[in-house]
């Protein structure tokens, strides 16, 4: 099987997953140029952590799918309708899953339930704050509030009395960075 069709079966992959509804983002099996292994991606073969970019495209030309990678992290994931409007977006942050957007096939923006990812950030996010990592940690309860968690949304009102305004606005600007509306997106 050439590069071409394994790397377009990991897309049906994916949007056969993504219209099942499932909420995680999807862990391609290593098929192509890269591969994971314990969490990080790794140019296939070696030790070498990979950074790039990743495409796919439909039979017409126009993109189906790119992932964006850098010192063996996942950055982003995008995957596009056949008449080339943005589907889907994942961003991450620290390798793990942090915003999903969903946009039909006219360019309009879908709502998506965000329960059991908010769940889990806010756990993180408050296993961090235990372990004294007040930025760490404050970014991902505001990922949580963004997603709906209600215990995060009253988190971000009471902050830990050891907590810096320097490092609540450093956990704000960085978590701000990846929630930012997509303005080629949004409309």
């Amino acid at each position: 099987m050439n590069l071409r069709r394994a790397l377009s079966s990991v897309v049906l992959l994916f949007v056969a997953a993504y219209n099942r509804g499932e909420e995680a983002a999807p862990n391609p099996k290593p098929t192509g140029p890269i591969e994971e292994r314990d969490g990080m991606w790794y140019a296939t073969g070696t030790s070498n952590l990979y950074s790039g970019i990743l495409t796919h495209k439909y039979p017409s030309g126009t993109n189906s799918a790119e992932n964006v990678y850098n010192d063996g992290k996942k950055i982003s994931q995008r995957v596009w309708h056949t008449n080339g409007e943005l589907k889907t977006e994942f961003l991450f942050h620290q390798g793990q899953l942090a915003v999903r957007r969903s946009w039909d096939a006219t360019g309009k923006r879908l709502a998506w339930k965000h329960e059991k990812l908010a769940a889990v950030q806010v756990q993180y996010g408050f296993n961090l704050l235990d372990a004294g990592k007040f930025v760490e940690g404050y970014v991902w309860v505001h990922f949580a509030a963004a997603n709906g968690q209600p215990d995060a949304k009253r988190a971000l009102q009471q902050f830990p009395p050891n907590m810096t305004d320097e490092q609540k606005a450093q956990a704000k600007a960085i978590a701000e960075k990846l929630l930012a509306p997509d303005e080629e997106h949004e409309k």
